[in-house]
């Protein structure tokens, strides 16, 4: 947002704004000394023409330069709705980019069931965005009560919860993007623990012929329950010690699935969970921590607290 827009308070009243507008759109580029002294001269009128400006080319209506104004194809197609729309456009306009730029705070919007209206809480719109609380007031889609209060115009509604959404839209696909990311990187993280902890349980057996027969197992079965199989000793014939791994940064943690964690009841002694600290796998002769028969040391133990973080919520009756 421009810096003109965050010193500002208004751009003017409805008059004055409309007036602005069919000033600068209506016939292509003029002068910006032309456009200020045709702003100059309205009665019953107020307009804060730099602010304005900005306003319009903030909102994709105008391109500026230092001497000249110029409508974008949205500013012809907004200046064509002067006289039926006008208002509801530029107030959608103004919706969809300050929401879009986290500038106001949809989340402030509240139901007051008392008056079967919407209320604007103060955070709503912070100081700097005072330019638009104003704009929307103007616009009559927010009602300024004695109180210090704004009321969301019922006419407007459909056009608050259009931004809302596309708000929302737009979270969520920097979320999905995000979680994406994050999912990569834990999968990355994930894979090196299992190699640090393969390498760990070849070099624990080394010397016999067990060390070449540790396998990492969730490469190909990732259902198993466990990701590596290995030897509790040398001499073992058998596979007898079946490792989870787990990885973390900071303080020890990690998620259990019930399928790992039935796996680990059925296994008792023979499962193992391998707790690597994936900031300090790298250093010399760093081990990790093993809990031997998690479901009995976890599950019974008051060392580990156990959170759910979901409940899958299930009819009793058929």
């Amino acid at each position: 947002m421009q810096e003109e827009l965050r010193r500002s308070n208004t751009i003017g009243d409805s008059k004055g704004i409309l007036h602005f507008a069919g000033t600068v759109l209506k016939n292509g580029e003029i002068k910006r000394d032309s456009a200020r002294h045709i702003c100059s001269f309205i009665n019953d009128a107020r307009i804060n023409f730099n602010s304005a400006v900005s306003f319009f080319e903030y909102l994709g209506f105008l391109c500026v330069s230092p001497t000249t104004l110029t409508p974008t194809e949205n500013g012809k197609s907004l200046y064509a709705l002067v006289g039926d729309g006008f208002d509801e456009a530029l107030c959608e306009a103004c919706l969809d980019k300050v929401t879009k730029d986290d500038i106001v705070d949809m989340n402030a919007l509240k139901f007051d069931p008392s008056k079967g209206r919407y209320n604007i809480q103060k955070h709503g719109f912070p100081i700097a965005a005072a330019v638009f609380r104003n704009v929307l007031i103007q616009l009559h889609a927010l009602i300024e009560r004695p109180d210090g209060t704004l009321e969301l115009a019922e006419q407007y509604e459909p056009l608050f919860a259009k931004a809302q959404k596309a708000s929302k839209d737009t979270k969520r696909k920097i979320s999905l993007e995000d979680l994406k990311r994050q999912q990569e990187r834990q999968e990355e993280q994930g894979e090196a623990a299992e190699l640090f902890v393969l390498a760990y349980e070849q070099a624990r057996l080394s010397g016999s012929p067990n060390a070449n027969r540790v396998k990492r197992i969730s490469e190909i079965d990732a259902s198993a329950g466990y990701d590596i199989v290995s030897f509790d000793y040398a001499t073992s014939d058998d596979y007898d010690r079946f490792v989870e791994v787990k990885s973390y940064i900071g303080k020890p943690h990690f998620y259990w699935t019930k399928n790992e964690i039935d796996t680990a009841s059925l296994l008792g002694v023979k499962y193992c969970i391998y707790l690597v600290d994936v900031e300090k796998a790298g250093q010399p002769n760093y081990t990790p921590t093993i809990i031997r028969d998690p479901a009995m040391v976890v599950l019974g133990s008051e060392e580990w607290l156990m959170q759910p973080t979901s409940y899958l919520v299930l009819p009793t009756g058929g």
